[in-house]
Formats: C-alpha cells, structure tokens, sequence
C-alpha cells in the first residue's frame, strides 16, 4: 500500500481509502451489513487506513455498521464523517444546511453512532448559500477547539467557498467527483457542481496542502470490469445508478464503448481495468486518497491490492489518449 502526506494532515493516508456509502446495504442491489462488516475489516488487514462516511449514507445506518465494525479497531484508522445533509424522513432527499444548530446536532448523533468520542476528520457535505460559510466555520473551528474533530474537510465546494471558509479556519481536505469519465464534470446525478475537479481542484489541494480525495473512482462500477459488461445489463429498480444520467441510454451506450478500449489496453498490459483505473488516479501524485467502496471481502481486498499500482508510462501515456479522442 503506498501512503501519502500533506501538510494539512499529520497523519499519512493509504492512497486506497475505504467509502462507505453503501455498508448498511442502501443504493446497490446485493449489499448486507454482516458482509461489509467483515470488508471493513479485511480493508484494515491489508492496510487501508482511511474510512469515510456520512449521516445520509443509509439514513444514519453506514455510521452505525462502520462503528460496530471499528469496535477493537479504532486507532488503526483515520475515520471521516460529513454533515450539512440532513433529511426529513428515511428515503427522503438530502436538504442542505451548514447552520451552527444543526452541524451541533449532527456531531453528536454521528459520535454516538460511530461509538467513538472523536473524529479525525469532519467535511461539509455540500455548500449551503443560505447559511454564510463563516457562520458555518465558526462552529467547525469550535469543534477542533472542544476536542470533537480533529481536521475540518470539505466537499462539494467551489474554489470561492473554499477561499472564504479559510479566512476563519484551515481546510485540511477536499472530496470531489473524479474519476477517468469525470475529470471536470458539471453534473453528478444531475446535481450541478460548482467546481472542476482536474482544473480546479486537484491543482488548488497540491498547492495549498490539502488531501485530494476522489469519490466515484470507478464511476460507480462501470471502469471496474465488473459491471456493463455487456449492453443488456439491467439493474434492480433500487440500484441508485437508475438515477444516474450519465448511466442510461447513448450516455451509457458512448461510455461503454471506451470501456471497451480500455479493456482492451489493460487486457494488452496484464492488467485488470480496476487495477488500471486505480493506477491512473494513483499515477498523480496529488491524489491523497480514493474513496472505493466495497460491499464484499474480495472487493475490499481488491481494492486494496491495487494501492501499490504503478502504471507504466506508456500505458498511462496511452490511456491520455483514448480519453482526450472520446471526450465526454
């Protein structure tokens, strides 16, 4: 596993993190917690040190599976959490708000369902324009003081946000979009984003010591190999990649024909497209951390396997192009 470092951070991250957006088994179709449980620790036995999760991850349940399973293990990890995305009733759509009432509310209910009385790191989730970030920050800065958080992290946000957040207290990390298909997307299931990730972001973390830390590496399973591999693949009603735009019809079908090529080029190199797909992203050296999700023990060691990659310059050299000839 290689680990990476940045200013902002003393801790070194494994460059393969473990998100865990579906550990209580909500979004995808063959998810259970008992299984990605045992995921979470064969991540940490194959030295994974990084988990991030959110209260809206399975309505409170991914932090309450992620703190059953950190039970004994607790110091081997780095543990991030968010907040700023609140719901009405389970099932119901995210509402942002960053006010200093309900970020209060969050920290305490996500301490008690992780069972621990710290996290490392604590990131807002998206930006709220109807709270002023300062605001926002104030009640962050006050956590660190009070012991509760140890780094505030950010995701979602606009470089202009970020500028202003700082003025009251370091951002140590920034979660984005990104991956081979989303380099610089405006939209992520049809939300539109307010930053580019490769252009903005990516530059705006190795020059300010932040920790880059990518969400949909494999863009939801399709750069994995494992998925769409053939055109006719259905997925469950419930599958969250229903709701995904760029997952149904000519956006998936354009997709799936660089898939293709890419397969092709891994095939060429010995490689797997995962490990492929992870080694592009571990190829830059501003990437701190990739958030791959696992729902299996095989994944979770896959996944974690593919934190020493290092990929040949021809090959990256050659991924470079099919992209730049197949913009999306």
């Amino acid at each position: 596993m290689i680990y990476r470092k940045v200013a902002k951070i003393e801790e070194r991250l494994s460059v393969v993190g473990f998100g865990c957006w579906s550990v209580a088994g909500y979004n995808w179709t063959d998810g259970s917690v008992p299984e990605s449980q045992r995921a979470i620790h064969a991540a940490i036995d194959h030295g994974i040190t990084f988990f991030d999760v959110a209260p809206i991850y399975g309505y409170g349940e991914s932090e309450k599976a992620l703190g059953q399973a950190l039970k004994g293990h607790r110091e081997k990890v780095f543990l991030a959490s968010k907040c700023g995305l609140r719901w009405e009733k389970v099932d119901g759509p995210g509402i942002n708000d960053l006010t200093p009432a309900q970020i209060r509310k969050e920290i305490e209910a996500s301490l008690t369902r992780l069972q621990t009385d710290h996290l490392d790191l604590y990131q807002m989730h998206w930006m709220d324009h109807s709270t002023p970030i300062e605001e926002t920050m104030e009640t962050m800065r006050a956590l660190v003081k009070e012991g509760k958080i140890r780094y505030i992290g950010a995701s979602n946000f606009s470089l202009a946000e970020i500028a202003r957040a700082e003025t009251v207290a370091p951002i140590a990390s920034h979660q984005v979009l990104y991956n081979m298909f989303d380099r610089n997307a405006d939209t992520y299931h049809g939300i539109a984003l307010e930053y580019r990730s490769e252009d903005e972001i990516l530059p705006d973390c190795e020059k300010n010591g932040r920790a880059f830390l990518p969400y949909s590496p494999l863009c939801q399973g399709l750069l994995s190999g494992r998925y769409y591999r053939g055109r006719d693949k259905d997925l469950s009603p419930s599958d969250m990649r229903n709701q995904n735009p760029k997952l149904r019809g000519a956006e998936l079908d354009k997709r799936l024909d660089v898939v293709d090529q890419l397969q092709a080029l891994a095939d060429s190199a010995g490689m797997t497209l995962h490990a492929m797909t992870m080694g592009w992203l571990i190829h830059h050296p501003g990437v701190t951390s990739i958030l791959c999700g696992a729902r299996t023990v095989a994944q979770a060691i896959s996944n974690a396997e593919s934190g020493d990659t290092v990929l040949p310059e021809d090959v990256y050299g050659r991924i470079q192009e099919i992209l730049e000839a197949n913009p999306l």
